[in-house]
């Protein structure tokens, strides 16, 4: 696999990784993210996913409330624009024996280590987020149908979504590993990730598990793309994998990789 150079606007791209990254944002894609870092330094990585500029609309999916350095480039807090799904799985009590989870190998029942002193996961104080923010309960499949008519929803608002316009962050992963088997949460990001590009749209979803976890593994062929997160000292880095240019962008500043 090819690696990056220096090039251009973004220090530390070349020009495969920058044409690489302008044909996800031109055609709809999915990426996975990755690695095993503090809740800032993902927040701070999804914030740029989720675009800067008035006109992105966003739609993010989660299992805590998220810090609001999160939507740092938020400005526009109505459905038709931003919608927050907090979404709670359905009690394990109420899962039928079938449903429970493959146990074999890597553990799913504990999320990552995903906070740290700089980062408020637990709560917001945005009052736009509260406004837009709303529970989904229930099943996987509930779930699915709540995203994808949700995706369906903000393309009909338009008319059909101009390319990247729609922005897609999905965090609740691990949590589905742990009360779902691996073939039916690889069956929901097939689904969601399909959805996702037939909008245009650019989603990421978060694992927050090393770069040759199980968990990486299994899903790693839906997407187009994988971010891997480090900490380099105090700083977080993150360097991209492109399935389909077959390249690989160096260790980058998260602030400088988008």
């Amino acid at each position: 696999m090819r690696r990056g150079g220096v090039n251009g606007a973004v220090p530390g791209t070349t020009v495969g990784v920058a044409t690489a990254l302008d044909e996800l944002k031109s055609r709809g894609s999915a990426v996975l993210v990755v690695g095993t870092v503090p809740a800032s330094a993902y927040t701070r990585l999804s914030a740029r996913l989720l675009g800067e500029g008035p006109d992105r609309r966003r739609l993010v999916v989660e299992h805590r409330p998220s810090p609001d350095q999160r939507f740092d480039h938020v400005t526009r807090w109505t459905p038709e624009w931003t919608r927050v799904f907090r979404y709670r799985i359905a009690s394990r009590r109420s899962t039928a024996a079938a449903d429970a989870p493959e146990t074999e190998g890597e553990s799913w029942t504990s999320e990552a280590p995903d906070t740290d002193s700089g980062a408020t996961a637990d709560s917001t104080d945005n009052e736009g987020y509260a406004a837009v923010a709303e529970s989904v309960n229930g099943s996987v499949a509930d779930l699915g149908a709540a995203v994808g008519g949700a995706i369906e929803w903000f393309d009909d608002v338009v008319g059909g979504l101009d390319p990247a316009e729609l922005r897609v962050a999905f965090d609740c992963v691990v949590p589905l590993l742990s009360a779902y088997p691996k073939r039916t949460v690889f069956r929901l990001f097939h689904l969601l990730t399909y959805q996702i590009r037939s909008v245009g749209g650019m989603g990421h979803v978060r694992v927050s598990r090393p770069l040759d976890a199980e968990s990486v593994r299994l899903l790693a062929p839906l997407f187009d793309a994988i971010i891997e997160l480090r900490l380099d000292g105090t700083e977080a880095v993150d360097r991209w994998h492109f399935r389909d240019a077959d390249v690989t962008s160096e260790w980058l500043p998260v602030a400088a990789s988008w």
